[in-house]
């Protein structure tokens, strides 16, 4: 069976990204109507993200930042 989610610590890993970066695009994500529906916070200290979401979040900032 494919993961379809995954924690801070296994993002983090998973795409080379330091947890203090993979926070703040975590804030950019919630903020955008898109993004946010890939991040469940199920309990205060528990949150696990959209492997694919993620992916998609930095795509999509890649794409942002090429201006295409």
């Amino acid at each position: 069976m494919l993961k379809k989610f995954a924690g801070k610590k296994d993002i983090s890993r998973m795409f080379g990204v330091p947890i203090d970066t993979l926070n703040k695009d975590l804030s950019l994500m919630k903020k955008s109507a898109f993004f946010k529906g890939f991040i469940i916070k199920p309990s205060p200290r528990r949150v696990l993200i959209s492997i694919e979401g993620y992916e998609n979040f930095l795509r999509d900032q890649e794409m942002q930042r090429l201006k295409f």
